[in-house]
């Protein structure tokens, strides 16, 4: 009767021990599983055979990816039938679920097909700083229940993307800018480039790279948007401004 309090700790040791994951191991799981979503969505993207303008990042925000259940931000391909670059009116009829969001854009100067090992590295291959509006859609039955996996395999609910007059990097200070959007008037959004990553460099570092392993090559002139600078919000009939202080301003309708 005496070994009874042994015995016990004993089979409670194996059992603890039989749950127990090293963390190594979760970090390799969970690589896997980005990998595999990103490959689930090349053949996607391939597929579709539309040209391809550019890329985004999504969830650069901490709170993003805690929501989604991920470690880092999510990255996908933005389609040229989704490009404006001047005042366009867009039909919310024509979406399941039209969302809103003010962005950084960086135009590439060069085809690059190898990751950097530094954000500086980036510097030289800019040819230009643009404001953005993403106009993501949501098509999915209850966006609760989508992990971040999913948004990956699903191409990050991309969409449509408003794009307005370059600048050179050298004119501005890129995570000084800060943003609005007003609807008939009424500010919505307020955000700041340091929203994306806590530093536009280093959120434009992590979605070159990261599209890079993933097997995407970046051509001269793509458009690299580096997330949302405050919060998503519903896209509502009515006349939108933005403004993006150094970067200057863009304006259009949803109908």
């Amino acid at each position: 009767m005496k070994k009874a309090p042994q015995l016990l700790l004993f089979f409670g040791f194996i059992f603890l021990t039989s749950c127990y994951t090293p963390p190594h191991i979760v970090d390799v799981y969970h690589a896997r599983v980005i990998e595999q979503s990103y490959q689930i969505q090349k053949a996607q993207v391939l597929k579709k055979n539309r040209p391809i303008i550019g890329y985004k990042a999504g969830l650069t925000s901490k709170s993003g990816q805690t929501k989604f259940g991920v470690a880092e931000p999510v990255a996908g391909v933005l389609f040229q039938d989704g490009l404006s670059h001047s005042r366009q009116t867009y039909q919310l009829n024509n979406y399941k679920k039209l969302m809103l969001e003010t962005e950084i854009g960086f135009v590439i100067n060069s085809d690059l097909e190898h990751t950097l090992s530094k954000p500086q590295h980036l510097y030289k291959l800019i040819e230009a700083v643009v404001p953005v509006i993403e106009l993501p859609n949501l098509d999915y039955p209850d966006i609760s229940t989508v992990t971040g996996h999913e948004l990956i395999k699903t191409n990050v609910a991309s969409n449509q993307v408003l794009v307005g007059a370059k600048m050179s990097i050298g004119d501005i200070n890129i995570n000084q800018i800060q943003t609005q959007l007003s609807r008939n008037g009424q500010i919505l959004i307020k955000g700041k480039a340091t929203d994306a990553m806590g530093d536009q460099m280093v959120a434009l570092h992590w979605l070159v790279n990261t599209l890079i392993k993933s097997g995407y090559s970046l051509k001269e002139g793509d458009i690299l948007i580096t997330g949302a600078l405050g919060k998503m919000i519903p896209a509502e009939r009515g006349q939108y401004d933005a403004d993006f202080g150094q970067l200057g301003k863009l304006s259009f309708s949803i109908r």
